[in-house]
């Protein structure tokens, strides 16, 4: 009986080590399976609740935040760019925390600093790896459509030149508005004609326009470039006119206070030697600010400007995010329990 024990162990480990063979060389034949880095996008227009949205998201799904609003960049101006209540957690590595979520790429620039798309994208894609690394989910959240155009399409700089942007922008600043509006007319005439007047009339809005025009252009006529992420891309759920409504108390919300508001902050930066014409204080609401500030118009009149600035900003991100050119596959998600059903699937798999 002994001998008949040892026999059927010996039979049992000779199986055990040809099927674990047979494993290894089906494992060794078997393709590599790629799994692409997962990320979350919260994009829409402004005072859609998109950064709520996020907060919400990261505390159940351990996430961290990075913004995609190219306002938010900008150090002292934060009250005109709804950053929130803001807590600094290591301000060399440009991370705050938002109801004790990491934030990353907010109020780390200086205001009169150019940053460009591809700027963006080198630090943004360092900070979704970072993110990946320790195990978290990155959340790319904000308003900036070229931002988040930019990550999910893998924009490539075709320039050879690095000081290409400034010598373009020298040219641009050097021509007449007929010439800018020319200029835009033919790289884009469907954009010039969709602009008011103030904005057609308005030479930086312009060259802005050009430059945004130029970069998308080359980067959709490029070859068809590799998605780095598998993304899914949230978009809150909102009433157009309701919007609106909550866009103007908004805005009466930034010059409400007594102590600090838009205009003492407008102030504060001004009298810190930042010229009125750095580019974070040409923005929604500072610029109009600033003509009050220097007698141009009455209070109440800014206030008026400031609403219709916001409202005709959200009316370009709709355009932006919804419109077909872009074809994102947009998930519009209004409920908590849906967000998180749609979030929990996506995680799951690889």
């Amino acid at each position: 009986s002994l001998y008949f024990f040892q026999t059927k162990i010996q039979e049992q480990l000779f199986y055990l080590l040809k099927y674990s063979e047979n494993l290894n060389n089906l494992i060794t034949l078997m393709p590599t399976i790629k799994t692409r880095r997962k990320l979350i996008i919260i994009g829409g227009p402004t005072a859609t609740g998109k950064t709520n949205l996020a907060i919400q998201i990261a505390k159940k799904f351990k996430g961290e935040l990075i913004n995609a609003d190219s306002r938010q960049v900008y150090k002292y101006l934060d009250i005109g760019t709804n950053k929130g209540n803001l807590k600094a957690i290591s301000s060399e590595n440009q991370t705050f925390s938002i109801d004790s979520i990491p934030m990353h790429l907010i109020n780390f620039l200086e205001p009169d600093k150019r940053f460009s798309v591809f700027e963006y994208k080198k630090l943004a894609e360092k900070k979704i790896n970072e993110i990946i690394e320790k195990g978290n989910v990155p959340i790319l959240v904000g308003g900036t459509g070229l931002y988040i155009d930019a990550i999910i399409k893998n924009y490539k700089s075709l320039r050879k030149d690095s000081n290409y942007d400034k010598k373009y922008r020298n040219y641009l600043e050097n021509l007449s508005l007929k010439e800018l509006q020319h200029i835009l007319k033919n790289k884009n005439s469907g954009l010039l004609r969709s602009l008011n007047n103030s904005d057609q009339q308005n030479s930086r809005r312009l060259i802005r326009l050009i430059e945004k025009n130029e970069i998308y252009s080359s980067s959709t006529n490029a070859k068809k470039l590799e998605k780095s992420y598998d993304f899914i891309f949230l978009y809150p759920e909102y009433d157009w006119e309701e919007l609106k409504l909550k866009i103007e108390k908004r805005v009466e919300q930034m010059f409400r206070a007594s102590n600090e508001n838009i205009i003492s902050e407008t102030k504060e930066v001004l009298e810190m030697g930042f010229p009125k014409n750095s580019i974070a204080l040409q923005g929604i609401g500072y610029k109009q600010v600033i003509d009050y500030l220097n007698g141009l118009i009455p209070l109440h009149k800014c206030i008026e400007l400031v609403k219709i600035a916001h409202k005709q900003y959200a009316r370009r991100q709709r355009t932006w995010f919804e419109g077909e050119r872009r074809r994102y596959k947009l998930i519009k998600v209004l409920s908590k329990k849906e967000t998180n059903i749609i979030i929990n699937n996506f995680l799951k798999y690889p």
